[in-house]
């Protein structure tokens, strides 16, 4: 049915769009790389943020981990940049944690209050609506498993894709599996031409890292211009300077 794994890639590549997701092959995560990587983004959050002109993207985990560590303006906390500086200091350097701190500064993200202290500019997390993760295996069902529920550090929903015959013998005796299927990750069968889920994942935010899920998405959010005229092509709603505009058929 197929000779390689790649060629499994152009069924689950439709299906996940298919989905109203925009898909990446061979997205790199902190432990290695991921077959297929799909988001959909919350419209209006992104809508938010765009108003927030936040168009650059938080692009490093030390950034991503400083920023969910800062108060939201709104909630009108702050947090001193020495308070930082400690937190993180058996892991990361001070001079970084101040390079990182006057990027997310100058990419509008945070604000520095009157007395030097530090905001973040919100209200758009989290900016997907869903993160799937795929790993597409010919036959070793072990090690895809272990790669899906890798997976799971960062996306809400994981699953491992075979082709139908392999997949249809998984999920007719699952309980060799149970632990990775107990743990909430789906199996798909793969025929050329369509994709079925015969386990459903489930998602278990306990198993996400708030830091890399939101550095994974940051790498969908780089490419959100091209992301957007694909969400107006088929006829769901864009961004234009910050403000959510219906698309017309």
């Amino acid at each position: 049915m197929f000779l390689r794994e790649s060629d499994m890639a152009p069924s689950v590549t439709r299906w996940m769009t298919r989905a109203g997701l925009h898909v990446k092959r061979e997205f790199v995560t902190p432990w290695g790389i991921c077959d297929l990587a799909g988001v959909s983004f919350n419209t209006e959050h992104a809508a938010h943020r765009m108003h927030l002109r936040q168009k650059k993207s938080v692009a490093s985990i030390t950034r991503a981990v400083l920023l969910l560590e800062i108060p939201d303006a709104e909630e009108d906390k702050s947090v001193s940049i020495a308070r930082l500086v400690s937190r993180f200091a058996a892991t990361v350097g001070e001079e970084l944690v101040a390079a990182e701190i006057e990027r997310l500064i100058d990419d509008g993200f945070v604000l520095r209050t009157s007395r030097g202290r530090l905001q973040k500019m919100n209200g758009w997390m989290p900016l997907q609506d869903r993160l799937v993760a795929v790993e597409l295996k010919l036959s070793r069902i072990a090690e895809a498993l272990k790669q899906a529920r890798a997976n799971m550090g960062f996306a809400e929903e994981s699953y491992v894709a075979f082709p139908m015959p392999v997949a249809l013998r998984i999920a007719r005796e699952p309980s060799s599996w149970s632990s990775y299927f107990d743990d909430g990750i789906g199996l798909i069968g793969v025929l050329r031409q369509r994709c079925e889920v015969l386990i459903a994942p489930v998602s278990s935010s306990r198993r996400h890292d708030p830091a890399i899920q939101l550095y994974c998405v940051e790498k969908f959010w780089r490419t959100q211009q091209s992301l957007i005229q694909s969400d107006s092509r088929r006829g769901l709603r864009t961004l234009q300077d910050g403000k959510m505009i219906g698309v017309q058929d």
